[in-house]
């Protein structure tokens, strides 16, 4: 397959539409000539047929009788030799031995053996005139004769219209000269040559200017920017672009200009995409500690909620404790109470203790069970207080004076049923130890009011705490739901860290594919000379043609 340089083709449609212009217009020239031929070959065909009528008319008188076969041919011959048309139109007569009957322009070529004889290009044309009338209608024959004024050496060239009249064996010839006609046609083609030649070398100006243009407007050969764009295209920025001097308007001067500017852009993206790309890497890895930081949060948080659900349980407890102990005591004061009461009714009955001293046995018995019963309140409300760590040291206190009173009480009792016997003798003495003992109950049944107003500000203090301590708890537990939510997010956030980080990376892999690092070789270089000068769109042409 042909490959065409840029150049060629540029002036390739004008080399075609030249030749389209030649081949047109000597085909119309040609066509011309051709058609002058026919119009004179018609004009041969009839003037022939003419002859042949004279002919014929004279063989017809023949035939009648009015003439003698002999006197009517040779009226014939002088009929035909008389006759002139055009400048230099003649017939001949000859037979098809072939031997000339008439000439009318050559007589002493008059019953001459013509078999030999040939024109100057060494045709025998006489013998072709009569083999061509042999045809039912005759023919023409191409010969080369010359005029009769010239010279045998000045043959141009001719046309001949043969027809025969078989009764006497004669070829009536006729012939025309075309030499005029190819002189036009020589003319035509040289004013076509000329008109070619006038055309050929405005539109090669024309197409000369056209193409400079074109190359300029490119601002070189189209192959060249073609190698540049594609270099451009495969990531090659370092590439030199070989520019005119003063080019500031081509297609190649604004390649020029934009692998500048898509080399700053990438250098710009570069350096944004390394941004990125660390940025990206901080932030996973402070997305990385944030995401221990807060599982370590959280789990603490966990532990904290559960500390506080023990305390919670420890302090309900401890309000259990207390109200329970508030009941005691209240059971213990009504016990004292009634202590006071018998103490009082002891008092009554001191007076009627040596008329019945048996009963106070009982009554003794009665108040040695009171004293353990204290006893044991009092050991009680002391284990009580000890749980209920300091705020139950002044209940300790108390606790321990009721036991100490208790331990009186019993010891009291005893002495009383020591003293029995002495009775009667210790009534008043006895008297006097049942005040007492009823002064001391009532200090006691003072002292354990006290005791379970006590008890019951620990318990309502314990209730509020348990309360406080739920409220503190709800929040713990609300904040290790928002722990959790957040250490979600961060993973969530360490995800896209990562995944920005992956697509930096794929961004610096693509932008890698641009060779920068020659960039501005042509400016250190200077503007170099164009790829190819004008005088090899010169060649270009001459190749083409």
């Amino acid at each position: 397959m042909v490959r065409f340089s840029f150049t060629q083709k540029l002036w390739l449609p004008l080399v075609v539409s030249l030749v389209a212009l030649l081949a047109v217009s000597v085909s119309a020239a040609w066509l011309s000539r051709q058609t002058r031929i026919e119009e004179r070959k018609n004009d041969l065909v009839n003037v022939a047929h003419v002859g042949l009528s004279i002919v014929t008319e004279y063989a017809a008188l023949a035939q009648s009788g009015a003439l003698s076969e002999a006197d009517a041919r040779r009226q014939a011959l002088e009929r035909l030799r008389g006759i002139r048309y055009g400048e230099d139109g003649y017939f001949l007569v000859i037979d098809s031995t072939p031997r000339m009957v008439m000439h009318a322009m050559k007589p002493a070529l008059n019953g001459k053996d013509l078999a030999g004889t040939a024109d100057a290009d060494g045709r025998h044309h006489y013998v072709t005139f009569a083999a061509v009338a042999q045809k039912p209608n005759g023919g023409f024959v191409d010969y080369v004769f010359p005029h009769p004024q010239d010279p045998p050496s000045a043959a141009v060239g001719k046309i001949g219209y043969v027809v025969r009249y078989a009764p006497w064996d004669w070829i009536i010839a006729t012939g025309a000269y075309v030499d005029d006609i190819d002189a036009a046609f020589k003319e035509s083609l040289y004013f076509v040559g000329g008109i070619f030649a006038v055309l050929a070398l405005l539109l090669s100006a024309l197409v000369s200017l056209t193409n400079r243009s074109i190359r300029r407007t490119i601002g070189g050969d189209p192959v060249y920017v073609a190698q540049v764009a594609g270099e451009i295209t495969r990531g090659n920025l370092a590439i030199p672009i070989n520019l005119r001097h003063g080019d500031e308007s081509s297609l190649l001067h604004t390649v020029y200009l934009m692998r500048d500017a898509l080399a700053h852009t990438i250098e710009q993206i570069k350096g944004a995409a390394d941004k990125v790309a660390t940025g990206a890497r901080e932030i996973a890895g402070g997305n990385t500690d944030l995401s221990a930081r807060t599982e370590n949060q959280a789990a603490s948080l966990e532990e904290t909620a559960a500390s506080m659900e023990q305390m919670t349980a420890m302090v309900r407890q401890t309000a259990e404790n207390a109200q329970t102990a508030s009941q005691l005591t209240a059971g213990a004061e009504q016990i004292v109470n009634r202590g006071g009461e018998m103490a009082a009714q002891a008092v009554s009955t001191m007076q009627e203790i040596s008329t019945e001293s048996h009963k106070m046995v009982e009554i003794i018995s009665v108040i040695e069970g009171i004293a353990f019963q204290t006893n044991i309140l009092a050991l009680n409300a002391a284990v009580e207080a000890a749980r209920a760590g300091d705020a139950g040291r002044g209940f300790a206190v108390v606790a321990g004076e009721v036991r100490t009173l208790a331990q009186r009480s019993a010891a009291a009792a005893k002495e009383i049923r020591a003293l029995i016997s002495h009775a009667v003798d210790k009534v008043g003495t006895g008297a006097e130890f049942v005040g007492q003992t009823g002064a001391t109950i009532h200090s006691a049944r003072e002292a354990i009011a006290k005791v379970s107003g006590v008890m019951r500000d620990i318990a309502a203090a314990a209730a509020e705490q348990s309360a406080g301590i739920d409220q503190v708890g709800d929040a713990v537990a609300q904040m290790d739901s928002v722990t959790q939510q957040n250490a979600a997010l961060v993973e969530q956030a360490a995800a896209v860290a990562q995944t920005l980080t992956e697509q930096a990376r794929l961004l610096q892999v693509s932008i890698s594919q641009f060779n920068l690092q020659q960039h501005g070789a042509d400016e250190a270089a200077g503007l170099l000379r164009v790829r190819r000068p004008a005088a090899e769109e010169a060649r270009g042409f001459a190749a083409v043609v």
